[in-house]
């Protein structure tokens, strides 16, 4: 009896409850067809997406509300307060300019009369001409005579009397070294003969190398027309090649009889060109027939000679 009792008294709250589920699901329903949502479909909405939304919403409404109020700011607020510094008067740039003047000075032209210079130059004269000289080769020695003389003809005869003879210490020097090192190639120890063709192979090469400068410097002082320093010159070589190994075999002798050869030609060619008094023709020829005790090709010069000073008074 009190069950049935408290189910008579509940039936109306349940019933009120019912009701009103269902009220809301039917507004739902229409809205769901306004809308054009299938109601059966679309799920009921979470209560947690609906307070996000309201967050964003407020949100942005707080962002629009801040921007508003910067641009208010703006608006009110004058441009003088937006510059860094006030500008320049036209006396304070004047001033400015007249700073930079000071400080930064044009840089003047260099006088030519400054005392840097004028050390300079005193230096450069007090250089003399004979150290300048030396620093030139022998072929800058000439172009530098020859614009002279092109620029002062009446000089030609001055500066050919004063010129010496050539100096052939430096040319007996070459020989000397070049005969030192044909004797420097020989084998040290050596069991047989030394002028066999086994030493003559050893020291062929600097054989040729001789026989080169010697015959060169002749042909130099030759193209120089300067006979007289031919002359002595050859003398000189002549006892040189003297000097030169005589090998076993004839044929090895080749280098020290063409230097004879060559030597005695150039002396003959000097004879003859040569200008020079008597007694100098009667020392050369002395000097001439002792040098024919190495070799006879110097023999036809001697001759010459003879002729030479037959006809001198």
């Amino acid at each position: 009896m009190a069950t049935a009792s408290s189910r008579r008294r509940s039936s109306p709250l349940v019933s009120q409850a019912l009701g009103d589920a269902s009220r809301r699901n039917r507004s739902r329903m229409n809205l769901n067809r306004l809308l054009g949502e299938d109601p059966f479909l679309t799920p009921p909405p979470d209560p947690n997406e609906e307070i996000i939304k309201m967050r964003s919403v407020r949100a942005a409404a707080q962002v629009a509300r801040e921007k508003t109020h910067s641009l208010s700011v703006k608006e009110r607020t004058p441009d003088v307060m937006l510059l860094d510094t006030p500008p320049k008067t036209p006396r304070d740039a004047a001033q400015v300019t007249r700073k930079r003047l000071v400080l930064s000075p044009k840089k003047q032209d260099k006088d030519p009369s400054s005392p840097k210079k004028q050390r300079v130059q005193r230096r450069k004269k007090q250089t003399p001409l004979t150290t300048e000289l030396q620093a030139l080769t022998s072929e800058q020695l000439v172009s530098v005579v020859e614009n002279i003389v092109q620029m002062h003809p009446e000089l030609e005869q001055e500066i050919k009397a004063i010129i010496p003879s050539p100096d052939l210490t430096r040319m007996e020097d070459k020989l000397h070294q070049a005969e030192r090192n044909i004797y420097k190639s020989f084998p040290n120890t050596r069991w047989g003969s030394s002028r066999d063709a086994f030493c003559f192979r050893r020291v062929k090469t600097h054989l040729e190398a001789f026989k080169k400068v010697c015959l060169d410097q002749g042909r130099v002082l030759l193209a120089a027309q300067a006979y007289e320093a031919v002359i002595n010159y050859c003398l000189i070589a002549w006892e040189y090649v003297e000097r030169l190994p005589n090998w076993d075999d004839y044929a090895h002798n080749k280098s020290k009889e063409q230097c004879f050869r060559t030597l005695s030609s150039q002396c003959m060619q000097a004879i003859k060109k040569a200008t020079l008094e008597k007694e100098k023709y009667r020392e050369y020829k002395a000097r001439l027939q002792d040098a024919t005790e190495a070799s006879e090709e110097i023999h036809p010069v001697v001759l010459h000679l003879d002729k030479i000073l037959d006809k001198l008074p």
